[in-house]
């Protein structure tokens, strides 16, 4: 990924770190009421407390904050995937269908950000972040899906998939903002996530 969306360092002490967190804190709130237009590093500098000089120091400008959100979301997205109780599950692809569910819930409570930003992920190179970020998940992943009777899936392949699933996402609200919120959606995106992953499922689920 270009420099330009990388940033600048990280927050080592406990200062740093609250004044980053003060900086996505301000933008995702400027994405919730005004949108990506409104999202200047003055206006997010004013609204964090903190100088734009400060804000520099860590992010080079407003799209490398835009991808440390979508590197934040994805994060919160996987974690709750990752914590997601599929021992009830009793196939594959009810394996799949619960890990998806916990996903879609998680990306409902962020759906306002997540629309604020539609128009900047091309810019920002959004897909690309989110897989950089998916492949920290996918061992993890592996194990957890295996574990619970879902087959097994290459490494690169689940890495896509968790794209392919957000991309699926993006172009349902493309078309109906709605969409997310419909039960069968699930099941659609189940079969993005199980076609992508190329999963061969063994043993059925517990």
């Amino acid at each position: 990924m270009p420099a330009a969306l990388k940033p600048r360092k990280k927050p080592l002490q406990t200062r740093s770190t609250a004044t980053v967190d003060a900086i996505v804190e301000a933008t995702v709130r400027i994405l919730r009421r005004d949108g990506w237009a409104a999202c200047t590093t003055t206006r997010i500098s004013t609204l964090a407390g903190v100088s734009v000089g400060s804000l520099y120091q860590y992010f080079p400008n407003r799209n490398a904050i835009a991808v440390e959100i979508v590197r934040q979301r994805t994060r919160t997205y996987l974690d709750a995937v990752m914590a997601a109780d599929l021992s009830e599950a009793a196939s594959p692809e009810e394996v799949i269908e619960a890990a998806i569910a916990a996903f879609v819930v998680e990306k409902r409570k962020g759906l306002d950000v997540s629309l604020a930003l539609r128009d900047a992920l091309p810019e920002v190179q959004g897909r690309q972040a989110i897989i950089e970020e998916a492949r920290q998940f996918v061992p993890a992943l592996q194990a957890k899906l295996a574990a619970a009777g879902a087959g097994t899936a290459d490494t690169m392949q689940l890495a896509v998939a968790i794209a392919a699933v957000e991309g699926a996402v993006w172009e349902m609200l493309a078309q109906d903002e709605a969409a997310i919120e419909r039960p069968e959606t699930i099941a659609s995106l189940s079969r993005v996530f199980r076609a992508a992953a190329g999963f061969s499922p063994g043993a059925a689920a517990r």
